[in-house]
């Protein structure tokens, strides 16, 4: 199944809707201090956001509950 793509406000690049952070790309989202990079956080490998995998339609995410 394929995800949705959106494009981020900020540089027009097309991204896939569930890796977006606060509705920008994640590379956008890192310049703009939404998130912290790397080697801000001594991280080293696959961040969370690269693990995840595309939710399936029907998934529930507690919203409507």
């Amino acid at each position: 199944m394929e995800a949705k793509m959106k494009r981020c406000p900020r540089c027009g690049h097309p991204t896939r809707a569930d890796r977006m952070v606060k509705g920008f790309g994640r590379d956008c989202a890192v310049q703009l201090g939404l998130v912290g990079r790397s080697v801000d956080i001594g991280h080293v490998g696959p961040d969370l956001l690269d693990m995840l995998d595309a939710e399936p339609e029907d998934y529930c995410d507690g919203w409507d509950r």
